[in-house]
């Protein structure tokens, strides 16, 4: 289990670079903190909230919003996922990334070759806040178009909790067996959540030792 920053050290982190970002200006940015307390609250910003408070202080706010989401963009544009699958850590960690700030659940695709390399990243599929609709036949059909040895599924949860649902875990038992009947295993199947992950290859290791 992959954990980062939990709320309180977010929310410090965040409150310190708004006071890095305006510096100079101590009443602007004590407005602002009571205005936007937290990350999470930037977020929940509407557009038009978000261009109300631009308007506030064109010459000190605006600038700061763009390079907000700027790095917004920068956090949920496409990535490359080109190199080695033997770590679901590593891959874990990078989802939480990949997958900050969406609020609809979300199905992701890795498809690995024979030496474990990543071939191929793809979002399959997208559903509302609670639930996404999953179908073994169209993700081993992306495998076999991709000439997939194995693959790799993960799908965030948008409450921010990785724990797997009783859904969660059917879908992962079907998938499984049909990897096996076309010779595509499924190497890990991943829940991400807003700090950690649940990795099923992870927790079916440790139950094995235990």
């Amino acid at each position: 289990m992959i954990t980062r920053l939990d709320r309180p050290e977010a929310e410090l982190k965040y409150r310190s670079l708004i006071k890095g970002a305006l510096y100079d200006q101590p009443e602007l940015c004590a407005w602002w903190l009571k205005q936007v307390p937290t990350p999470a609250a930037f977020r929940n910003l509407s557009v038009n909230r978000r261009n109300q408070l631009a308007n506030h202080d064109l010459v000190h706010l605006a600038p700061m919003l763009s390079a907000i989401e700027a790095g917004e963009v920068i956090v949920k544009s496409p990535r490359e996922y080109w190199g080695q699958a033997y770590s679901s850590q590593l891959i874990g960690q990078d989802l939480i990334d990949y997958f900050a700030g969406c609020e609809q659940e979300q199905v992701a695709l890795l498809c690995t070759d024979v030496h474990n390399d990543i071939i191929q990243f793809q979002i399959l599929f997208a559903g509302g806040t609670s639930e996404c609709a999953l179908y073994p036949d169209q993700i081993l059909r992306h495998a076999l178009q991709n000439c997939a040895s194995g693959i790799i599924l993960a799908h965030n949860h948008p409450t921010g909790l990785p724990k797997p649902s009783s859904a969660d875990q059917r879908f992962c038992e079907r998938m499984e067996h049909a990897g096996r009947l076309v010779g595509i295993p499924l190497l890990d199947f991943l829940v991400i959540g807003n700090t950690d992950y649940h990795s099923w290859r992870e927790n079916q290791t440790a139950g094995e030792i235990e």
